[in-house]
């Protein structure tokens, strides 16, 4: 039977820097890796936040990315 392999976790902020034509919001992201896996949704926000803050761009979203290797 198969298995999944946690391979990497990354935490990934992407930012609005400014609007486009048409008023069309433009983004940056800025992703950061060595995420634990133990790490709860509320603290992956909250590091999210604090590093957000040392940005002059408004943070608009955090995300959690997970890489698996599939075993078979």
């Amino acid at each position: 039977m198969a298995q999944t392999m946690v391979k990497a976790m990354k935490l990934r902020l992407t930012y609005e820097i400014g609007m486009g034509e048409g008023g069309k919001p433009i983004y940056k992201s800025k992703t950061y890796g060595g995420v634990v896996e133990t790490a709860t949704a509320d603290q992956l926000f909250q590091v999210g936040q604090a590093l957000a803050s040392l940005s002059n761009d408004p943070l608009s979203m955090v995300e959690k990315n997970d890489l698996y290797e599939v075993i078979g």
